[in-house]
């Protein structure tokens, strides 16, 4: 398929992808270092009649980013392409407090152990697909992973910033292993676009993982985190905004485009 080809070609694959644990790790990586978070075109997308065919021209041939509802219209055909068993399943995020189910992941099953993979949280998310097994660690210089169980909310997803003095875990969000139904993903979807208190709808932002930190936008402001470093920097104007993108994320959007 040519859209696959070119998908692992914008993700600098050359292997072939095989339904195994090598190519799950392979590919996950390769996209979340590659691919931004980011809505800066979120609601024009989302307006779009052929959301499939718009999302693939975006994040592969025009080399833009996306959110977890669109990274899905890629990663689905993907997974059944290459024979991938798996399911959708929605989260509810936890920080900076807790949100209906609005987050889209995907619940990978290989050789009789389940993965949850998930490349669309942004910067902060798993740096690599998680054992759904209460206890599993993901050691990590920079970000560690945890899944756990709760009696409420289900399997819950913690991350540990370890350049941080005295770092504990952070749980980021939960969801529970029931059947999800494309109207359900339809639904949250709606709420992101559209709800007042979707931070997605609030802010504009844009976040890519580095080995070692993070770098991220969020409205007027530029982040970039490397190992026990940060540093903060006020963005001034849609220029300055326009050419942080390209330079830092790889996003070509001119000024005027800014939604």
């Amino acid at each position: 398929m040519k859209d696959i080809s070119s998908y692992l070609a914008r993700l600098n694959i050359n292997e072939n992808i095989k339904a195994d644990n090598y190519s799950l790790f392979r590919f996950h990586h390769a996209h979340f270092y590659s691919v931004p978070f980011e809505n800066f075109s979120m609601n024009e997308n989302a307006a779009s009649g052929s959301f499939s065919k718009i999302i693939a021209d975006n994040i592969i041939f025009n080399k833009r980013g996306g959110i977890c509802f669109e990274f899905a219209a890629l990663l689905a055909p993907f997974f059944s392409y290459t024979g991938f068993v798996y399911r959708t399943r929605l989260a509810r995020v936890l920080i900076p407090l807790l949100t209906p189910a609005t987050h889209q992941l995907f619940i990978i099953s290989v050789a009789g152990e389940e993965w949850i993979f998930d490349v669309g949280f942004g910067a902060r998310g798993p740096r690599a697909p998680l054992r759904m097994v209460d206890g599993y660690v993901h050691e990590h210089a920079f970000l560690s992973s945890k899944v756990s169980r709760h009696p409420a909310y289900g399997w819950v997803v913690s991350v540990r910033e370890n350049s941080r003095h005295n770092a504990d875990w952070e749980d980021i969000y939960a969801f529970h292993d029931t059947e999800t139904f494309p109207p359900d993903i339809s639904m949250a979807y709606f709420y992101t676009l559209h709800s007042p208190e979707s931070l997605l709808n609030i802010h504009k932002v844009a976040s890519l993982p580095t080995e070692n930190g993070r770098i991220s936008i969020r409205d007027t402001v530029f982040t970039e985190v490397n190992g026990l470093s940060s540093c903060s920097a006020d963005i001034t104007d849609n220029e300055e905004l326009s050419q942080l993108l390209s330079g830092k994320f790889g996003i070509s959007i001119h000024p005027q485009q800014r939604q």
